[in-house]
């Protein structure tokens, strides 16, 4: 089997199988891009920081609204 291969042969088999798993880490590289910035835009959304939660965003909101809630509720005597 390896008697009729040639090293030029071998060689051009071996190039070709590296070009391909460069274009298959390539993709890859590309969807873990965009898995990254879906997640930035997520973090962003919910005002996470580095620190902790910021004053901005979807759960800093949520956070507002809820304590207004209670303070209805505990105006109107409703618990």
């Amino acid at each position: 089997m390896f008697d009729s291969v040639t090293q030029s042969e071998l060689r051009t088999q071996m190039e070709r199988h590296l070009l391909m798993v460069e274009e298959v880490l390539g993709g890859l590289d590309q969807f873990v891009q965009g898995l990254e910035r879906r997640i930035t835009r997520i973090e962003e959304g919910l005002g996470l920081e580095p620190d902790g939660l910021s004053t901005s965003g979807w759960v800093a909101e949520l956070q507002r609204v809820k304590t207004e809630l209670v303070a209805i509720r505990r105006a109107s005597g409703i618990q």
